[in-house]
């Protein structure tokens, strides 16, 4: 009871707070309000609702609303020109709960449906429907998690198998990993909106480069004067140039027969760099591998270019024949002073990269026995 009591206290706090911030706006001569928020619910009467905006650094309360009888509320509010990402909490003002994007002129219509999540339908404003697409994806795992969570509860540890544990954190391990492609496609397939950076910066626990990329690249094409795209932007040039989910950078070196060869012409393929040398023992031990990948891939799309570290030019032609290594090759014979190596970081061979057709990194150090799981996903 002293929990609930110092709850309501707080709650009302944060309502007079909103009420005196209401009343001086009005005195001051405010611009009206220009965007609204209707919602239809089955929450109970009585709940708080606050609308909060988002921000990198804190959610900026904004206004709030109680559930009528009915189970409606609404809000309406000064918009800006540019979208907003906003966040209606409930009885709280933290996380869970439901995303929103807002801008002048938007009238949002939401329907939210509480069991033990909040099922959600939202329409109006500019960007809500890829909102809509993106809540249900992550929500739709937020779901499957709690049904597998309860499932694994019944479980008695004490006879448990082995067989049945491995095939439980498959289970775990698969449905991390298909919300990190699922959200990753979406961020590639829909148009850049606010709702691109949600996915980006809020729905996962650690930055994920490749995302940031991603996201990056299309808020810069679509949205190119946002703060969002600004955002991004500057957070993709801190990652660095070698970052999966970056464009590869280019290189143009000699071939064996002293031909300029550039990495970027061969864009339209799927490419792994690999860093080697003749002198290099796990080098060399992995190349029968790879060649076997190359020659069941090569024709479907797949090729090497392969930057030597040698200072040699005749051990480095003997040891590309001696191990009958038909792909691409290039150096500029200065070893460990190599211009690639000092571009990618490399500091120890073999190291790879895996480029896609459009010249971005995809993977890095990846070794023979992973590379074939990869190729496959990728070719086929």
């Amino acid at each position: 009871m002293k929990n609930i009591k110092m709850k309501n206290l707080v709650l009302s706090a944060l309502l007079t707070v909103f009420t005196i911030a209401c009343v001086n706006a009005s005195d001051n001569g405010a611009k009206p309000t220009n965007f609204s928020v209707e919602a239809t619910s089955n929450l109970t009467e009585g709940t708080l609702v606050v609308l909060s905006r988002i921000t990198d650094v804190k959610l900026e309360i904004k206004d709030s609303a109680y559930v009528g009888s009915s189970g409606s509320f609404s809000f309406t509010g000064v918009g800006t020109d540019e979208s907003g990402i906003y966040y209606l909490t409930f009885d709280n003002t933290s996380p869970p709960g439901v995303p929103v994007i807002l801008e002048k002129g938007a009238i949002v219509k939401l329907d939210i449906q509480k069991s033990k999540a909040y099922a959600v339908t939202m329409e109006g404003g500019k960007y809500n429907a890829s909102m809509q697409k993106l809540y249900n994806i992550y929500t739709g795992f937020e779901n499957e998690m709690e049904a597998f969570n309860a499932e694994v509860a019944k479980m008695d540890p004490t006879t448990v198998t082995e067989e049945v544990r491995a095939q439980t954190t498959k289970r775990y391990n698969d449905m991390i990993s298909s919300r990190s492609t699922k959200i990753e496609e979406f961020i590639k397939n829909e148009p850049g909106t606010p709702a691109t950076y949600f996915a980006v910066k809020y729905l996962f626990q650690k930055t994920v480069p490749k995302l940031v990329m991603l996201g990056s690249a299309k808020l810069n094409k679509d949205l190119p004067n946002s703060s969002y795209a600004k955002n991004l932007g500057a957070a993709a040039a801190q990652l660095g140039p070698t970052i999966e989910g970056a464009v590869a950078p280019d290189i143009t070196l000699k071939t064996p027969e002293g031909e300029l060869l550039s990495l970027s012409s061969l864009r339209g393929k799927v490419v792994m760099i690999d860093f080697w040398a003749s002198w290099c023992g796990p080098c060399r031990k992995e190349n029968p591998n790879v060649k076997a990948l190359y020659d069941k891939y090569h024709d479907q799309g797949f090729e090497i270019y392969a930057v030597s570290l040698d200072n040699d030019l005749n051990r480095w032609k003997g040891a590309i024949a001696k191990d009958g290594l038909p792909w691409k090759h290039v150096s500029d014979l200065q070893g460990w002073k190599s211009s690639a190596a000092k571009l990618y970081g490399v500091h120890s061979i073999p190291q790879t990269f895996l480029l896609d057709k459009e010249g971005r990194i995809l993977k890095t150090g990846l070794r023979s026995h992973q590379l074939g799981a990869v190729l496959e996903s990728v070719l086929n």
